[in-house]
């Protein structure tokens, strides 16, 4: 988990070690919980109806969030972005700025 350090897996990271202080253990004992655990959090079942749930509404926008928050946030869709499809960056562009609250 060490080597976990950006985007949406240091996060999980963090969460993890909280809850390690908490509790005073690790959820993930061992390699086969760490399999699993991860799988859990970061493999979809269906890529594509989530990249769509995400993308084509409105839950990525801005919001009440800064503007550096907002573009950290859309980093992190990156892989989203491309389980969709858009290789053009003019619709990624788009795409962030329809999120913008201007």
């Amino acid at each position: 988990m060490s080597y976990m350090k950006s985007g949406c897996a240091n996060r999980w990271t963090t969460r993890e070690f909280e809850s390690e202080t908490k509790s005073g253990h690790l959820r993930v004992i061992d390699w086969i919980d760490f399999e699993e655990e991860f799988q859990k959090d970061f493999l979809l079942l269906d890529a594509e109806a989530a990249a769509v749930n995400t993308l084509e509404t409105s839950t990525y926008f801005q919001g009440k969030r800064s503007v550096n928050d907002y573009l950290d946030a859309f980093k992190d869709l990156k892989d989203l972005i491309e389980d969709l499809g858009y290789t053009d960056p003019k619709t990624i562009v788009i795409k962030f700025c329809r999120g913008l609250d201007c």
